[in-house]
């Protein structure tokens, strides 16, 4: 397995995680990632959760095509035991490369349809720089402000009222 550390994804002995917290109407969710590189180029996200005294898993599978050049944010519901392989245009819980270049080149990106205006660079996390941007409709949206795996740190304001911010455990 993986760690996402400021410099990118490294192999570890152990399991280690990014806790994710959600908040949908009231309701708060806290999910296990773990992101895998995988050898031609994508990444692979599994994913975890205790519900109901169980552990729920699955997979997040994302092409190489995706990582490098997608424009669409998978928000598909984890499901136990589902191994999902994204759509090449869609990434889940990160990115691409392509919008993050855009990003900092130009201060802007689109996914979804959507334009993101880059605020500031000043906010951090235990990873590193967060890139902070927001949509015309207040959608607010800080990125790890990483190259290789640019993964959306926080979320607020989304239309879809998904709420999201990544912890280290």
């Amino acid at each position: 397995m993986v760690l996402l550390s400021a410099s990118g994804l490294y192999a570890v002995e152990k399991t280690d995680t990014l806790r994710i917290v959600y908040k949908l109407h009231g309701q708060t969710r806290k999910f296990r990632y773990v992101f895998e590189p995988q050898s031609d180029g994508g990444v692979t996200l599994h994913w975890g959760i205790e519900r109901n005294l169980k552990w729920w898993s699955g997979t997040y599978a994302m092409s190489s095509t995706a990582m490098d050049s997608g424009d669409s944010l998978s928000l598909l519901m984890p499901e136990d035991g589902n191994h999902i392989k994204l759509e090449d245009n869609e990434t889940f819980a990160l990115i691409s490369r392509n919008a993050y270049r855009n990003l900092k080149d130009s201060g802007v990106f689109r996914y979804d349809g959507v334009e993101y205006e880059l605020l500031d660079k000043d906010s951090r996390c235990a990873l590193g720089v967060l890139l902070h941007a927001r949509d015309e409709e207040g959608a607010e949206i800080w990125i790890l402000d990483n190259a290789f795996c640019p993964l959306i740190w926080q979320m607020t304001g989304n239309p879809l009222e998904i709420d999201w911010k990544a912890e280290v455990f």
